[in-house]
């Protein structure tokens, strides 16, 4: 399927790390104070999945300031997934995501999975706890990562992620039945992965 187009919206706060983290998936690099997008900014790059399959992810960089979100319905129209994404080091954006859940619910028709991501966890000065990210995601039935521009930590799998689910969405042609389509609650931390690996060796 690497011909099929799947959109992925990334939305948030502003200053979350948004445009630092498509920057480490798409291009490996990590600039440590980037200006605030202006608008939308649009990306594409193939992930190659598991079972060989190949989805193109078209992923668009919203701006997370209140003046732009004008913008964002438009966007979210007919997209596969959506990237919530949030600053573990500010609480304040962690508490904002039910906003944005809600305003992905008011501004969908045929509601997307979602994805909640955890943003600059090589910081030590944490103010969300990974277990507080989980709780609100098993309220909300939804994937959520934690993930580091900076490091690279936890990027990869996070959109091996959101590829698998875009192919499911690609599969189902986006027909009436997606609207009950729902993809089991997933949880990951990066740490945790890193044990398991080094169990099995």
């Amino acid at each position: 399927m690497g011909d099929d187009k799947c959109k992925v919206v990334v939305a948030g706060d502003a200053s979350v790390g948004k445009t630092s983290l498509l920057s480490k998936f798409l291009f490996n690099i990590f600039v440590q104070d980037y200006n605030f997008t202006v608008g939308i900014d649009f990306h594409s790059k193939i992930v190659n999945l598991k079972s060989g399959e190949a989805v193109r992810l078209q992923l668009w960089d919203t701006a997370g300031q209140e003046r732009f979100r004008a913008l964002l319905p438009s966007y979210l129209r007919d997209c596969c997934t959506i990237l919530i994404v949030y600053d573990v080091t500010n609480r304040k954006t962690f508490d904002g995501i039910p906003f944005w859940i809600d305003y992905v619910k008011r501004h969908t028709t045929k509601q997307p999975p979602i994805i909640l991501v955890g943003m600059k966890i090589d910081l030590i000065n944490r103010e969300v706890a990974f277990a507080d990210a989980q709780t609100i995601a098993k309220k909300y039935d939804l994937n959520v990562f934690e993930v580091s521009a900076a490091t690279g930590e936890g990027v990869e799998a996070l959109f091996q992620k959101t590829a698998e689910i875009a192919n499911e969405r690609l599969k189902l042609k986006l027909t009436d039945s997606s609207e009950n389509f729902r993809i089991p609650f997933e949880s990951f931390d990066s740490m945790t992965e890193q044990k398991r690996h080094k169990k099995c060796c």
